[in-house]
Parts: C-alpha cells; sequence; structure tokens
C-alpha cells in the first residue's frame, strides 16, 4: 500500500477508536454511577454563583461532604466553563455533559497523536500508540465507571506535557511554542485536580533530573506551578495547617486500597475501583519481554527506557504491599497529602498512561520484521483485542446503569 492509502486506512481507524473508546457520550443522558452526579451539581453551583455575579472557583463544603467526594475537594471549576456556558445558553444539564465530556475525549485523542508524533516517525506506529491510550481500561474507568471530570481533564493534558518535555529534548525545532504548551497543559492539570499536580511534579522533577540530567526543564515547570498558584496556595494551606474540618476530608490509610499482583492483569472485568491492564496492553508488554528474550527486540531510545522505568517504579507504589502509612508517619502535611489520595491506584493509573509510549514502540519493532505475521496479522490481533475491551468495558456500563433520575421498570437484575 502507498501512503495515501495508508493514511485514509488511518483515518478511519482513528473514528473508529473514538467511537469504541467514547460509546457512552453517544447516549445522551448521564448514566447513574460514579461521581456524575457530584460533577452535575457543581456545575450548577457554578452556574448559579454566575447568576449573581461571582464565580464559585471551588465546590462548597456542602457540596463536597453531601457527595462525600473529598478527593475533588481541590479540584478547580475553571475547566467546567464550557459545560456551564451551553447551559447558560439552554441546553439541558445531561446533555452539556455529554457535550463535554465528548470534547475531552475527542481532545484526549488529538493530544495521544501529539505526543506519539513525537516518540515516533512511523504512521502505524503512532496509531496503536493513540490506540493503546484511548483504549486503556484505566482511562475508560476514570471518564466513564467512575466520571471523574477532574481526573478525565489530566488524562486529556498528560499527553501535552509528555509530548512538549520530549519535543524539547528531542531538538525538534519551535522551542518556544512546545514549551509554553507544556507549561500551559501542567498548570491545566494543577485546576484539573490539584493532587495530580503534585504527583506529576514531582515525578516528573525526579525524572528529568535523575534519568535525563536536565534540571533546565524544571524551570518549565516551575512556570507552570506559578500558573497555578491559586490552586497550590488553596491546597498548601490546608496540607501545612490543617483545618477545614467541615470538608470532613480524608486522612486514613490508604494502603488497604492498593493493588495485588494479580489485579494488574485483570482484562475484562475487575475489581471495583481497580481496573486492570487490559488485553492489549498485556499482550504488548508479554509481546516486549518475548522479543528482548530471542534477541528480537531493537534498541530502545533513552527516553522511553526511562518511561519504562518510571512505570515500574510507579506499579510498585500502587501495590497494597507499599508502605505509605509510614510515609503518612513524616508529618502532619504527609498525612493529610496521603489521604488525599484515598488509592494508591493513582499511581497505578499514571503507569498506564506512560506505558503506552512503550507499548507502541514494541508494535512499531515487531512490525519491521518482513513476513504477514508480524507485519500484519499480530498487530491486527492487538487492535481487535484493544477495540473489543474498549467497547465490552463500555457497553456494560450502558447496559447496567439507568440515566440519571430515572426508576427502574422491573426488578431485574442484571
Amino acid at each position: 500500500m502507498d501512503n495515501k492509502q495508508i493514511k485514509k486506512i488511518c483515518m478511519m481507524l482513528y473514528i473508529l477508536i473514538f467511537a469504541f473508546t467514547s460509546a457512552p457520550v453517544f447516549c445522551g443522558y448521564v448514566m447513574e454511577g460514579g461521581d456524575s452526579f457530584m460533577w452535575l451539581e457543581r456545575m450548577r453551583e457554578m452556574r448559579e454563583s454566575l447568576a449573581v455575579g461571582s464565580v464559585l472557583w471551588f465546590p462548597s463544603p456542602e457540596l463536597t461532604t453531601a457527595f462525600a467526594s473529598q478527593g475533588a475537594a481541590f479540584d478547580n471549576g475553571i475547566w467546567l466553563f464550557p459545560a456551564v456556558v451551553l447551559q447558560i445558553l439552554g441546553v439541558g444539564e445531561q446533555m452539556s455533559y455529554c457535550i463535554f465530556t465528548a470534547m475531552i475525549g475527542a481532545v484526549t485523542m488529538g493530544a495521544a497523536y501529539w505526543m506519539m508524533s513525537a516518540f515516533f516517525e512511523n504512521r502505524i506506529t503512532v496509531l496503536y500508540g493513540v490506540l493503546f491510550y484511548m483504549s486503556c481500561p484505566y482511562r475508560i474507568y476514570i471518564c466513564f465507571d467512575k466520571a471523574d471530570l477532574g481526573q478525565s481533564l489530566v488524562w486529556m493534558l498528560m499527553p501535552l506535557l509528555v509530548g512538549g518535555l520530549a519535543r524539547l529534548r528531542l531538538g525538534q525545532g519551535r522551542k518556544v511554542v512546545w514549551g509554553s504548551i507544556l507549561i500551559l497543559a501542567y498548570a491545566g492539570i494543577w485546576y484539573a485536580d490539584a493532587r495530580w499536580g503534585m504527583i506529576i511534579g514531582v515525578c516528573a522533577g525526579v525524572y528529568l533530573l535523575l534519568w535525563e540530567r536536565w534540571p533546565a526543564s524544571l524551570l518549565l515547570l516551575a512556570a507552570g506551578a506559578v500558573l497555578s498558584m491559586p490552586v497550590i496556595i488553596f491546597m498548601a494551606r490546608y496540607l501545612i495547617k490543617g483545618g477545614m474540618q467541615v470538608w470532613n476530608l480524608p486522612m486514613g490509610s490508604i494502603m488497604g486500597n492498593g493493588y495485588t499482583i494479580g489485579a494488574f492483569m485483570t482484562n475484562w472485568t475487575y475489581r471495583p475501583d481497580m481496573p486492570g491492564l487490559g488485553l492489549a496492553l498485556t499482550g504488548a508488554f508479554l509481546l516486549m519481554i518475548w522479543m528482548y528474550w530471542i534477541g528480537d527486540g531493537g534498541k530502545m531510545h533513552k527516553t522511553i527506557r526511562g518511561l519504562l522505568a518510571v512505570t515500574g517504579l510507579l506499579t510498585l507504589a500502587s501495590l497494597k504491599y507499599f508502605p505509605w502509612d509510614y510515609v503518612q508517619r513524616l508529618g502532619m502535611p504527609f498525612l493529610r497529602l496521603i489521604g488525599l489520595l484515598e488509592t494508591p491506584g493513582v499511581f497505578w493509573m499514571l503507569a498506564n498512561m506512560l506505558f503506552t509510549i512503550p507499548a507502541a514502540w514494541t508494535i512499531g519493532e515487531a512490525r519491521k520484521k518482513q513476513d504477514v505475521l508480524w507485519r500484519w496479522a499480530i498487530p491486527a490481533v492487538f487492535l481487535i483485542a484493544a477495540l473489543a475491551t474498549a467497547l465490552y468495558l463500555c457497553n456494560s456500563l450502558t447496559y447496567m446503569r439507568l440515566p440519571i433520575g430515572q426508576q427502574p421498570v422491573s426488578d431485574l437484575a442484571y
């Protein structure tokens, strides 16, 4: 096939990937369960505050405690403006939520494409990177099962941060543009979910200093943090001084909510709040090991090897055996911060994000072989596995959960 044909096929596959990994947004309603109702109430709070001439940047204590969503107490409301504007213009609450969620999904796919293009030149390898990122079970869990808009936005912004760093590190020109995108993406993560701003900032800083030996890049992260000062000050005041008792913020142990080894490998279904790696990413991991075992693995770029190493460390941090209780004993700020994380699974989520890049590299290396099995058959199996898993997870939610506000018509148990 020539490049023109490959380009057309890739375009059709991108449309298919978006449709399969965003199926719930086409329902036209918001499913019950997760934090969806809380986010609708947050939009309503912001809309009502705008009506009286003010802006409620953070959720009220009453809303936070009513929905037991203390982990989202530091999520700034600036990202909710598109949905709120739609509601002010007359679009229904649930429809505006669906449109906003679809916008997040579409931008996430574009950002994933931009990130993968920074690492790979081959169009098919980039396609598989986007496929792995969009069909990742943890992303589907966050967007539709848990329905956490703050963390959904983190999934949207993370590729812009990683892609900006990669383009600057690899010297791909337009340094001012890539640096600006990186700064804005990191600031956006803070406004979307302040906990993730801190997690990503610490992890990125350690990686850039110890692996890349690139201390100048910390200035870009610092610039993003400066833009995020309203959120940082709001959270730092709580972490250092405490207070906010009315919010009933969590300070308990999170170790019991961590992963076991078997939970990492779940594919179609998973324990509550513990999605696994999924069939496609698990297959990519095993294929990577096999290729190196038989000596067919190509030379992985230092940056991709670094991301793979960070993925391993983050996976360890997500285990229920990781001593987070001892970290909390370092002082009250650590006790409050670790409690806000709610689960070590947040580190598994970050590991999933980063692992999509080595997974795409694995498919790219497999396709360098000349025989049909490695060049076309095996990639086709991964494509089907990723799309099938994503469609199963999305359809399971739409069939098993009622629209918000609708009562069941029978006692049928699914």
